[in-house]
């Protein structure tokens, strides 16, 4: 970045390539600026992440893992042929210090002053991760033979249990080779839940619109309030007497022509005269044969007027009344009693007794 920031600058006459090899050597100046002006000390300022969560001692504040400051770094040491490196930086929420320096050792870093570490320490196990390897465990393998037989019946039971799972992932493995498959699997997926969604906005769009609730958010529904809207739906097509009837009328009149049960003046359509099974069109003619001969006899047989299904009715309803004719006085006779009919009854036993005789 120096050698390109330096191009096509001004170089003064009395410039000698030699002696200051670069512009920032004329001037006297570090190519890093304001970042190293204790360059003469061995600091140097970076940008330095907080490798873990920390305690600050000044303000008893957390300070996340990744937060990042303007450190002072410098070397303080070697461990063989690995410097050491120190940090020193200020806490953005008061005026302490921290230090951190490196530990190459442990593949850790070593807080030195100013704050404390955040112990957040658990067992691998817990979260399914493989933990530390254990040399002493691997030494102990080596040397017990009694130990090593134990711990392979160990193994093997447990590779008894795992089977299962194991095949799931190679099938799980196989089936993600091919990319073509796994490709158009994932589409799909995303095709039928983008439907979905399209769907759902339809009807809560179209649901707003029907309420006037304007912009409002809709929440997705819920087994319970479709238990509900059920429950509060339960009596909607309720029907009312009116509506009762007329199902029992369309009913009625949708109800078959020949009933099932026969009729005793309707002739059998099973068998012929010969005692032979009718096929089903000659069954249909005798039953139509039937039904038509009744139609005429109750025809025939009533009169005109309720055949038409016209009541009479009476002259007195219609508001007429009859005159009655004018007889003279010597015209009228006394009407003769009306006969006894049991007189009449033996009177004509009596005859036909002595006609026998």
């Amino acid at each position: 970045m120096g050698e390109r920031k330096g191009q096509n600058f001004y170089y003064p006459p009395d410039f000698n390539y030699k002696t200051h090899k670069s512009l920032n050597g004329y001037h006297g100046t570090h190519a890093l600026r304001e970042r190293a002006k204790k360059i003469d000390q061995g600091i140097l300022v970076i940008r330095f992440e907080m490798p873990f969560n920390i305690w600050c001692l000044g303000c008893h504040n957390h300070v996340g893992m990744g937060v990042r400051y303007n450190a002072e770094k410098k070397k303080c040491g070697m461990y063989y042929t690995t410097p050491l490196y120190e940090f020193r930086m200020k806490c953005h929420l008061c005026d302490n210090y921290y230090v951190i320096r490196t530990d190459p050792k442990n593949f850790d870093y070593e807080l030195v002053e100013g704050c404390s570490r955040q112990e957040l320490r658990f067992d691998p196990t817990d979260i399914a991760q493989i933990g530390a390897v254990d040399r002493g465990f691997t030494q102990k393998l080596a040397a017990d033979a009694m130990f090593k037989k134990e711990h392979e019946a160990e193994d093997k039971e447990k590779a008894v249990g795992e089977e299962g799972r194991v095949d799931k992932l190679e099938w799980i493995q196989e089936r993600m080779r091919d990319d073509f498959a796994a490709n158009s699997f994932l589409r799909a997926q995303f095709r039928n839940e983008k439907k979905n969604l399209n769907e759902t906005r339809a009807r809560d769009a179209n649901l707003r619109e029907k309420l006037s609730i304007g912009t409002t958010n809709l929440l997705p529904e819920s087994e319970e309030d479709r238990r509900i809207a059920s429950m509060m739906t339960r009596y909607r097509d309720s029907k009312s007497h009116d509506d009762h009837l007329e199902s029992s009328r369309d009913r009625i009149e949708s109800r078959r022509i020949f009933g099932k049960a026969e009729d005793p003046d309707t002739p059998s359509t099973s068998s012929g005269s010969s005692g032979a099974p009718l096929s089903s069109s000659e069954r249909l003619k005798a039953t139509l044969k039937a039904e038509r001969a009744k139609r005429i006899n109750a025809t025939f047989s009533s009169t005109p007027g309720e055949f038409l299904g016209i009541k009479r009715k009476s002259t007195t309803s219609l508001g007429i009344q009859k005159k009655k004719a004018v007889v003279p006085d010597e015209v009228v006779k006394e009407a003769p009693p009306p006969a006894n009919p049991i007189s009449l009854i033996a009177q004509q036993y009596g005859n036909s007794s002595d006609d026998s005789d």
